[in-house]
């Protein structure tokens, strides 16, 4: 008996460690990511400011790419729809304040989920997350 109990061991001990190594490819790959931008002193919404969605693909994340970009509207809302191809393994939110505002804001503040954060600013893959920035006046 014992010597059929430590192949198996050994068995499920692997299933176990490389169990996280392949991806579930049931899994949608649609992430969503939405929000709102406004003004830390005036409380208002800034809008046409540009965010966008990065993915992440080699062994280290290093090799990054635009996959899409939206602008905040009147409200300041954003609201954005990615369909993340299967060679990138990881998705950011990016604020592209310096295009267009970098006169007006030194930086921002970053919620996610409605909870601070000083962690900006990644997205599960499949997931729909709200990320909420609050812009800094010089």
């Amino acid at each position: 008996m014992k010597r059929l109990v430590k192949p198996w061991l050994y068995a499920a001990g692997v299933l176990l460690l490389t169990e996280g190594c392949f991806s579930d490819p049931t899994k949608s790959r649609q992430t969503t990511v939405f929000g709102t931008v406004t003004d830390f002193d005036t409380k208002l919404p800034v809008a046409n400011l540009e965010i966008a969605i990065d993915g992440e693909k080699g062994i280290l994340g290093s090799v990054s790419h635009p996959l899409k970009t939206v602008f905040t509207d009147a409200n300041g809302k954003y609201n954005v729809v990615v369909d993340a191809p299967k060679e990138f393994h990881k998705l950011s939110v990016i604020n592209l304040y310096e295009y267009k505002f970098i006169s007006k804001y030194r930086d921002y503040s970053t919620l996610k989920d409605g909870k601070r954060t000083n962690f900006c600013c990644p997205v599960e893959i499949g997931s729909k997350t709200q990320y909420d920035f609050v812009m800094l006046p010089k």
